[in-house]
């Protein structure tokens, strides 16, 4: 079996077309725990029911991102839950990486790793049961915790996610 790295310097592999290479190597990161794909095309590779999310995708795409510093986005994560239509406004104004569906009755937070994308979520499904006010500043504290924790040499966690790509690992090889 050839390993996603061979896959990808391979000429006839989609991911060795995709024109943003950061994208490409955190394919190639997650894929060390998830395995294979489930999707590969010319611009997205897709795994499903991984990590506590119900799909990932990393997309051949550099998006620049703002909020709460300067950063690029990429990878997509995905859940089930059901927003109701009146906190559709406020968690938009809270954060633009916050993707509502409400016909799908899912939410996907766009970042540039699983650990923002989990933050992300981890905010929407509080705003949801109530626990907090939803604001921009609530959103952002979150995820400068959940980075402070990680220079600090801390790791982040939540219930709900399992973490088995060591994203919030401060000695994750990938983040060195």
């Amino acid at each position: 079996m050839r390993t996603f790295k061979q896959f990808l310097k391979e000429s006839s592999s989609p991911l060795s077309q995709w024109k943003n290479k950061e994208p490409a190597k955190y394919a190639e990161h997650l894929q060390k725990t998830f395995g294979q794909p489930d999707e590969l095309t010319s611009n997205r590779i897709i795994w499903h029911d991984v990590d506590g999310f119900k799909r990932v995708e990393v997309l051949d795409e550099y998006i620049l991102h703002s909020s709460p510093s300067p950063h690029y986005d990429y990878v997509y994560s995905y859940v089930d839950l059901k927003v109701p239509h009146e906190l559709s406004n406020i968690l938009a104004d809270s954060s633009e990486s916050i993707l509502l569906d409400h016909l799908k009755g899912e939410v996907g937070a766009r970042c540039a790793s699983l650990s923002a994308n989990a933050v992300t979520i981890q905010y929407v499904l509080d705003v949801v049961e109530g626990n907090v006010k939803p604001s921009k500043e609530e959103y952002e504290k979150r995820i400068k915790s959940m980075k402070a924790m990680f220079k600090s040499g801390k790791r982040y966690e939540l219930d709900w996610w399992p973490d088995v790509t060591n994203d919030t690992d401060p000695k994750n090889p990938y983040y060195k």
